[in-house]
């Protein structure tokens, strides 16, 4: 076995172990070791500087088409003309008003995407147009073409989440913000904290040093076993250990005890926030009312930078797209408008920027009940610091037979994922030279900063 198969293997054992105990990664390799009151007394004596980003994951594909609908007259007769059934009615489309003209095409919002609305009328809100996978550009005439490089296995779920998280495909071993980490860990007292998931397992949060530390939606992982217990002396003790394996495992165990306990003496109480919306069904909420219990933390434990990921699935809608479509566009709006109110409860919106994205977008063309696997989409960008009220990036024109589309309705892309990566990896501090390395197609593209964060 050569060096780098045997680093792999290691990883991949490591993930496995940590996995298997339902421990975030982070557990295994960083040790708390620091003092809850020295990190608070040396956080207060300075101006705060803290940065996070919090990714909001929709699995499955959201139909980003049924999302930020468009509305001039000649885009949406061809919208509806494709959706047949599915089109949503025009009249009850929200309407925005974005700063800058997009060209004479318009879009308007979902009719549940009420709060969303006021996000954007209030500029806190961003819509960043037609993001997806991309090598280099890409446009009709070249698509297929030996010299224009594509993304590995378009439309396929697992490839695409991985190649979103990764800028690499499946065989990317570490994700963008898991670079980040790797970047900033030197801001962060308690690194442990560095990269954060309140959803399991995510390769976006894997770095080369920085792992991840995994929260449930009741916040901190509870430790099953009392210090000094005879099953702590069983589990822990690492010091004493001369079998490497049993010293790795003792290792877990006594991180997973001490971050936790550190976490859970740190996180604020649920009692901090309003009631979650969706009496206890918006899943996508109340991990969001965890992340906005752990940034109240950020002090207590030394914080400068973060980042959170958070799920919500059901996207996948081949078939019965308006009886599911709509109660997802529900549980987004109320959401996203929570958070936004958790971050005015704790006076850090300007510190935190959320933001959504998808491993795909859907199909402008129906197949009948549903959507099918597309390329591109639309996404949404919110925080104090986020160029609200406007759309970035490049509408698309609404056309099966234009430049913007594939024959079977995949619109292709305008904006990568690596700008859109990019983008907030510049507004976290991270060095203009380790962006370069982390996004390594970003120089294909004409712009490294999209735009839509202030400084």
């Amino acid at each position: 076995m050569n060096a780098k198969n045997h680093t792999m293997s290691f990883a991949k054992r490591r993930e496995f172990l940590a996995r298997s105990l339902g421990l975030g990664a982070s557990s295994l390799i960083a040790p708390l070791g620091f003092n809850l009151a020295a990190a608070g007394s040396a956080a207060a004596q300075t101006a705060e500087d803290y940065r996070a980003l919090v990714f909001v994951y929709l699995g499955g594909g959201n139909d980003s088409f049924n999302s930020v609908v468009p509305y001039d007259t000649a885009s949406y007769n061809k919208y509806q003309q494709a959706r047949a059934g599915l089109a949503r009615d025009r009249a009850s489309l929200l309407p925005i008003t974005p700063t800058t003209s997009q060209g004479g095409k318009e879009v308007r919002l979902n009719a549940n995407l009420t709060g969303i609305k006021s996000l954007f009328d209030a500029k806190r809100l961003a819509i960043v147009s037609n993001v997806g996978p991309l090598i280099v550009p890409v446009t009709r005439a070249n698509f297929g073409s030996a010299t224009t490089p594509l993304p590995p296995q378009l439309f396929s779920h697992s490839d695409q989440s991985n190649y979103w998280m990764t800028s690499q495909g499946n065989g990317g071993q570490q994700g963008w913000c898991g670079l980040f980490g790797d970047a900033l860990a030197s801001r962060n007292t308690a690194r442990a904290f560095s990269t954060v998931s309140v959803f399991g397992y995510s390769k976006l949060l894997v770095g080369e040093q920085t792992t991840f530390f995994t929260l449930s939606e009741a916040g901190a992982p509870g430790v099953y076993f009392d210090a000094g217990s005879p099953l702590d002396a069983v589990l822990t003790c690492s010091s004493t250990r001369t079998n490497l394996l049993e010293r790795a495992y003792a290792q877990v165990h006594e991180n997973l005890r001490d971050n936790a306990g550190a976490l859970s003496s740190a996180i604020l109480p649920e009692s901090t926030f309003g009631p979650v919306p969706g009496g206890g069904r918006n899943t996508l909420a109340q991990q969001l009312l965890t992340v906005a219990r752990a940034i109240g933390a950020r002090a207590a434990l030394g914080m400068k930078r973060q980042v959170f990921y958070v799920q919500l699935g059901g996207f996948d809608t081949h078939s019965g797209q308006n009886e599911a479509h709509e109660p997802l566009m529900v549980q987004l709006n109320d959401a996203l408008t929570y958070f936004d109110q958790c971050m005015g409860t704790l006076n850090a919106r300007d510190l935190v920027t959320l933001a959504t994205f998808s491993e795909f977008g859907r199909t402008l063309t129906s197949n009948g009940d549903g959507t099918d696997h597309g390329w591109g989409s639309h996404h949404f960008v919110m925080g104090g610091r986020v160029k609200g009220g406007d759309i970035y990036g490049a509408l698309p024109t609404i056309d099966l037979a234009g430049n913007d589309f594939l024959g079977e309705g995949n619109m292709i892309p305008t904006t990568s994922v690596e700008q859109f990566g990019a983008t907030f990896a510049n507004w976290m501090g991270v060095p203009g030279t380790q962006i370069s390395t982390i996004f390594l197609y970003l120089g294909n593209f004409s712009s490294s900063n999209l735009g839509f964060m202030l400084a």
